[in-house]
């Protein structure tokens, strides 16, 4: 069983158009949310960015229309900066959307997506790593105390945090990483937490996650493929060349962005016709042991495109990854 989930952050026109209203663009995107909960896709993951071109500033507040919104899907952030907010803050708001949701809520944090990010806000990007640490540390005690919570590191300290109301999840709910590289992997597996990768080649990961599974068994934990998540863009058209010059186009627009200009791979977008993009997903699945999908939402197309890609998916190819058995993963060689 492979799982579908998007991740997604409301974009403004890449087009030279004018702009739209905010309210029209949040508009377009929770109805093609609706319509993603309708497909059966296991949940919806929104990204914080503080980037001129997309409107994710704050994506608690959109989870928490999300919220009451639908009723089955998983909603989540991956992921929050947490080193841009006081980490009591942020258990807070997320045991809040653990109750509006039922019980649905994956928590994602980070350190950043890139240092100009941060520095927007007068942090040194040097100290991003060690804030996150501390925010984790914080996020998961203040979520799982029995009572008052208190804690004191170099860059927070809390008095008697004592969070309400709590999670219905117990004894919270699940932590997501973003990750990069074998080290962020398997500190992640040491903690328990799930990771998810992108924007690098499939070997890549693959190693990577032999790593989150390496330790993950070296500090006693299990670990499984529903622990492990690849992210990428997702292009279908009944065209196969339709669908391929939208996916290069695309890969291009990835690449011009400073942030991951050294970091696209031709993996990174899937592109041809269903049958093609599912026989692709299944190859990366198998190689990287991963048993969920992140499908890179629509921030770099047009939406009406982006909607029709979703519609396609939801009945020609999320079905079947929901049906394709689990194959026996062969770790990769170390380069």
């Amino acid at each position: 069983m492979i799982k579908s989930w998007l991740f997604d952050l409301p974009p403004v026109d890449l087009s030279g158009n004018p702009p739209a209203p905010g309210s029209t663009i949040f508009d377009k995107s929770f109805r093609l949310w609706d319509r993603v909960e309708a497909l059966g896709f296991e949940g919806i993951m929104l990204s914080e960015h503080h980037w001129p071109i997309s409107l994710s500033a704050s994506p608690n507040l959109m989870l928490a229309v999300l919220a009451v919104r639908t009723t089955r899907l998983r909603i989540g952030q991956l992921a929050l900066t947490a080193p841009l907010v006081h980490p009591g803050r942020i258990a807070e708001e997320l045991a809040t959307l653990d109750q509006l949701s039922g019980g649905r809520l994956e928590i994602g944090l980070a350190r950043g997506g890139s240092t100009r990010e941060v520095e927007l806000f007068g942090l040194p990007p040097e100290e991003m790593q060690g804030r996150l640490d501390e925010a984790l540390d914080i996020v998961e005690g203040a979520l799982t105390a029995e009572g008052p919570f208190s804690y004191e590191g170099r860059f927070y300290r809390c008095e008697g945090l004592d969070v309400h109301p709590r999670t219905l999840q117990k004894p919270m709910p699940r932590i997501w990483l973003p990750v990069v590289s074998t080290e962020s992997c398997a500190k992640a597996a040491c903690r328990g937490y799930r990771v998810c990768a992108g924007f690098r080649s499939t070997d890549f990961i693959a190693r990577m996650f032999d790593a989150y599974r390496a330790a993950a068994e070296e500090s006693g934990r299990s670990s499984s493929r529903d622990d492990l998540a690849l992210r990428r863009a997702v292009v279908i058209d009944p065209d196969e060349q339709t669908a391929r010059q939208l996916g290069r186009s695309l890969a291009e627009q990835f690449a011009g962005f400073e942030a991951l200009s050294n970091l696209v791979t031709d993996d990174d977008v899937i592109a041809g016709t269903a049958d093609q993009a599912f026989e692709q997903i299944v190859d990366q699945c198998e190689r990287t042991g991963a048993g969920h999908i992140l499908l890179y939402g629509s921030c770099h197309m047009p939406a009406d495109d982006y909607a029709r890609i979703i519609e396609i998916y939801g009945a020609e190819v999320l079905p079947r990854l929901l049906a394709t058995p689990p194959v026996a993963h062969q770790a990769v060689a170390a380069e």
